[in-house]
């Protein structure tokens, strides 16, 4: 499970911001991550764009092509909704219900290496204020927390503002529960699992100088769908390595294969019973791209997906 949190950031709408590498000084990304659907009685055409769910630098800024495409749609949906209340009552997820303390879940040992990642981050900081969360989403959480100081949007939630400032109609493809569940169906084991590998990613990645989610983030501002894929690959193949095997494949599958069949069936329904309307799909560019993506479970139900590279 080497590194699957890093993965995250392509395929789940992240719990927080993250910063940015030396690409931030373009104004937008080079290329978009933006694919036009037609077909099968389809008045207007509409899109899917895939987001990285962070909003800095050139991130923040749509490609001119993506700008049209969205300027041009008349429904705009991100994978969950982004309006006020449920981001709000979003944090009742988050909290424990085992009545435990997240250092009586993960032990003494595991609490201290914990600990020191936190500390490599920020010298003030500790697991003291995760003490009453859940397990999942410290490991979830952990790699992006020295971004966080930034404060900024991410993508999603910018598309979805000016969506809405625009008057255009809003929805989403999935609910919270649908993401989260991804995490609470694990056993409090695993949960543990998952962070001590979020931990031990942590540590490696900070003794050796290197950050994958930077990776991630140079490809998309590339617009470099082979990247990304390269990327994404070599992280899935880490995880499918080692004693953490099934757990690893066990999320791949909930968080790729089963939401993309959903995503397309989503999809398809809205294009079906809209036809005369536009409407921009807005996930995590992780669901457009590799095996089984959503472009492809759109093909193969007969809509002609095209990638928009100017």
């Amino acid at each position: 499970m080497k590194k699957f949190t890093r993965f995250l950031c392509l395929g789940l709408l992240a719990l927080a911001p993250l910063g940015l590498s030396a690409a931030d000084e373009k104004k937008h990304p080079d290329k978009p991550l933006l694919w036009k659907i037609e077909g099968k009685g389809m008045k207007e055409p509409s899109w899917l764009f895939g987001t990285i769910h962070i909003g800095q630098g050139p991130i923040a800024t749509l490609h001119p092509a993506a700008e049209k495409a969205f300027d041009g749609a008349d429904a705009v949906y991100t994978e969950v909704p982004m309006d006020m209340a449920t981001q709000i009552g979003l944090a009742k997820h988050f909290i424990r219900s085992d009545g435990k303390t997240l250092a009586d879940s993960i032990g003494a040992e595991l609490s201290k290496q914990l600990d020191t990642e936190l500390k490599a981050i920020n010298p003030a900081l500790d697991s003291t204020p995760f003490q009453a969360l859940k397990t999942w989403t410290i490991a979830v959480t952990l790699p992006m927390l020295e971004f966080q100081v930034s404060g900024t949007q991410a993508l999603d939630m910018i598309i979805w503002e000016r969506a809405s400032k625009a008057g255009k109609t809003t929805g989403a493809i999935e609910k919270p529960e649908d993401q989260f569940g991804i995490f609470d169906d694990l056993t409090e084991g695993e949960q543990v699992v998952f962070l001590a590998e979020s931990v031990r990613t942590q540590k490696e990645a900070r003794e050796s100088g290197e950050n994958p989610t930077l990776a991630l983030v140079d490809a998309y501002i590339l617009g470099d769908e082979a990247k990304i894929q390269a990327e994404m690959e070599r992280q899935i193949n880490e995880m499918a390595k080692g004693e953490h095997k099934e757990l690893g494949e066990k999320l791949l599958k909930r968080l790729l294969e089963d939401r993309n069949k959903n995503m397309a069936k989503f999809i398809a329904e809205k294009l079906s019973s809209e036809a005369d309307s536009s409407h921009f799909f807005a996930v995590g560019a992780g669901h457009y791209i590799g095996k089984d993506n959503v472009c492809e479970l759109l093909t193969k139900k007969g809509y002609k997906v095209t990638r928009i590279e100017k």
